[in-house]
């Protein structure tokens, strides 16, 4: 480790080809970013035209560009691990080459995490977080988050596409682990590693970097049986990631209020997600974090329970809900009684410990994945 750390952002770009891509990447971060920074290229063995192109990049630039040559292509893991070895800086950004970043968008991830010090790995939004509409160049709809500058939302983990890391984080969590090869859920388990340590993982709103998603990985032979193998090492050492129905009667008191926004909260910050279903506006309103792991859904009482079995049962067809939690006797038993046909535990909600138990069980049951 360094033992002098500038103030400045170390931008980590692995490179294998795709010069078009890398090209506007790099044009883009040099136009849009106000906050200190150097691109490192970790160049895995690239074709003769991108080392050409990169040669001409670090010749022009000087020092504002560090390039990193591999005569064998070591996949992005090993990539990123040789760029955040080769690191002096107060942050590092991992960024794929095939993303476009737009104005401010790295001083509006710096900023959150100057001012948020639980925070130790932060994401822009991106065009998979916001829904990006077509009428809209990519700078144009980057200003029209501006009006959410310093808002963050918390996230299960941050992408590796463009995810900024504080020095203090790679301090204690140290780097990638080389176990993920050539990518696939690597960044995760970096994320779940920091989480540990007491670090949150955000999305900063109102930062936003284009991914044009997997253009890095498009020539790489067996990616699906990479993500395949990747995904069971990270469910062995983590668990799987559970989705859970939480069916709401009405709440009557606040603290029956306080108790359901705890287990809520507790459910998304634990890694799971939380899909709840009610058919009542609240005289005491839920407390809940501003978290990607929440979603709720109201249906009109008449029709609530036939709709959110139907919507249960048709989930079980593309990603099924594995937990179903209510507060309300009736629903309990009505649910209970079709829990074969939506393939899910149902359960009473209790106090938070009962359910860290259920979760704690069910993320590691082979069943579950």
């Amino acid at each position: 480790m360094h033992s002098l750390i500038n103030e400045r952002c170390d931008i980590i770009i692995p490179v294998w080809n795709h010069l078009k891509e890398t090209r506007d990447c790099i044009r883009s971060i040099q136009k849009h970013t106000n906050y200190p920074y150097r691109i490192i290229v970790v160049d895995n063995a690239s074709d003769d035209i991108t080392r050409r192109y990169l040669d001409g990049v670090k010749e022009n630039c000087g020092d504002s560009i560090e390039i990193i040559r591999n005569e064998e292509n070591k996949g992005f893991v090993k990539a990123v691990n040789q760029g955040m070895r080769f690191s002096d800086a107060l942050y590092l950004c991992i960024m794929n080459n095939d993303t476009i970043a737009t104005e401010g968008w790295l001083s509006e991830m710096i900023d959150i995490l100057l001012e948020n010090s639980d925070i130790g790995i932060i994401n822009p939004s991106s065009n998979t977080s916001c829904q990006f509409p077509g009428r809209l160049d990519i700078d144009t709809f980057a200003k029209t988050l501006k009006r959410f500058k310093g808002e963050y939302q918390e996230l299960y983990a941050c992408r590796a596409f463009s995810m900024v890391v504080k020095r203090a984080v790679v301090v204690k969590a140290g780097y990638l682990d080389d176990a993920y090869g050539m990518g696939y859920f690597d960044d995760t388990d970096y994320c779940k590693r920091a989480q540990q340590l007491g670090y949150k993982t955000v999305r900063a709103k109102a930062s936003y970097v284009y991914h044009k998603e997997s253009r890095s990985f498009s020539e790489i032979c067996r990616k699906n049986d990479i993500f395949t193998e990747n995904e069971k090492k990270f469910i062995k050492k983590w668990g799987s990631q559970l989705r859970v129905a939480y069916i709401l009667s009405n709440l009557g008191s606040s603290f029956e209020a306080e108790r359901v926004s705890g287990n809520i909260n507790k459910i998304a910050k634990t890694g799971h997600q939380v899909w709840i279903f009610t058919a009542h506006k609240f005289k005491f309103r839920l407390n809940l974090i501003d978290h990607e792991n929440i979603r709720f859904y109201c249906y009109p009482k008449l029709i609530f329970a036939p709709v959110v079995l139907y919507k249960i049962w048709k989930r079980k067809r593309k990603k099924r809900l594995h937990i179903v939690l209510t507060n309300n006797k009736r629903f309990f038993y009505l649910f209970d009684l079709f829990r074969s046909a939506l393939d899910a535990s149902v359960y009473p909600d209790r106090d938070s410990r009962h359910i860290e138990k259920i979760l704690q069980e069910k993320a590691y049951s082979p069943v579950s994945i």
